[in-house]
């Protein structure tokens, strides 16, 4: 939290790191006089406050005092924004960065530590999505996923990826929640994993909730937990609270791994797809699941708090439309004959 005017001495040495100490803690000061105003923030959402401040705030203003920070420098930082991996943030992401760093100014124009706030006037992205996810075809499913043993392997190189990526595939988890899972987490005997947690972005090994917060469950193929058991016997790092997907025991694989291993299976299937990422495994989960489930059975295994929000992830083409409507027109026929 930002110390008060009266506590802070000799403040024109003061660097903006120094100001956002502890600033989006959920027992600070801030937090506690918005709760007084009746405004009761999640753990979540102090922790995605405080990974703006480390990933990106900080690095590039924390050596400034605030008043040495200029609007036109804010906004050109805006405009470049990055993933600490290098790859593209959303506008929508980086308005929400913007957002927290407007935070922490208008706090320091109440404690007279600056006079105008810069961040004041910057035009914010649209809200607009950048490069949509969709869902993977029928036929590019087949052949990232065939039926044998050799062919996986050949598509994914190692059973470590081979066995990231059918998870994915079968419970359209986020890549972040898998590579948080350990042994422990996953009931192989009832091929069943409880999603509880993932790994927060922009960090190697740092566990956090769902990015939800909601705990939800995902079921495994017996296909899928064959090749666990597999790789489960040839990896050195398979007690309880090692991590699954791990190279040296120590973290999971990177997100920036995944990507790559993703787009060499592409590359290895023979398919030429620069749009698609690991996330669209999730977004084809919700989407195929819809011949098969009700849409709040999808919801729950998906982890939403609603329908609607459900609804984004699905992309049905007409063969998923006429199978998620068929009940329907079984009883539509036994009226109309």
């Amino acid at each position: 939290m930002l110390d008060t005017k009266e506590q802070i001495e000799h403040q024109d040495s003061k660097t903006l790191a120094f100001y956002c100490r502890d600033f989006f803690s959920p027992h600070g000061r801030w937090a506690e006089r918005m709760r007084v105003k009746g405004h009761n923030y999640s753990n979540q959402y102090f922790s995605i406050r405080r990974g703006h401040l480390d990933n990106y705030i900080i690095p590039a203003f924390g050596s400034f005092h605030p008043s040495m920070i200029k609007r036109r420098q804010i906004d050109n930082w805006f405009i470049g924004l990055c993933r600490t991996c290098g790859s593209t943030l959303a506008g929508a992401t980086k308005n929400k960065i913007l957002y927290t760093f407007n935070r922490i100014f208008e706090e320091l124009i109440d404690l007279e530590i600056i006079e105008k706030n810069p961040i004041g006037g910057i035009v914010p992205y649209k809200k607009e999505t950048v490069r949509p996810r969709g869902i993977i075809d029928r036929p590019s499913l087949s052949r990232l996923f065939p039926p044998v043993h050799e062919n996986l392997l050949r598509i994914w190189h190692s059973p470590l990826w081979l066995c990231l990526m059918m998870i994915l595939h079968d419970t359209g988890s986020r890549p972040g929640e898998i590579r948080a899972l350990t042994w422990g987490d996953i009931d192989l005997k009832r091929r069943f994993i409880p999603i509880r947690k993932g790994i927060q972005s922009g960090t190697t090994n740092l566990i956090k909730g769902t990015k939800t917060g909601s705990v939800r469950i995902g079921f495994l193929t017996v296909r899928t937990v064959q090749e666990l058991e597999n790789y489960k016997q040839l990896s050195k790092n398979n007690e309880a609270d090692d991590f699954v997907f791990t190279f040296n025991g120590e973290k999971p694989v990177s997100a920036v791994a995944v990507i790559k291993a993703f787009r060499r299976g592409l590359k290895n299937a023979g398919i030429n797809e620069k749009r698609w990422t690991p996330y669209w495994l999730r977004h084809s989960f919700g989407t195929y699941q819809m011949e098969h489930l009700n849409q709040t059975e999808i919801m729950k295994l998906m982890g939403h708090h609603t329908i609607s929000v459900t609804h984004i992830y699905q992309h049905p083409d007409d063969e998923t439309l006429y199978q998620s409507a068929e009940p329907i027109k079984r009883k539509l026929d036994m009226v109309r004959e």
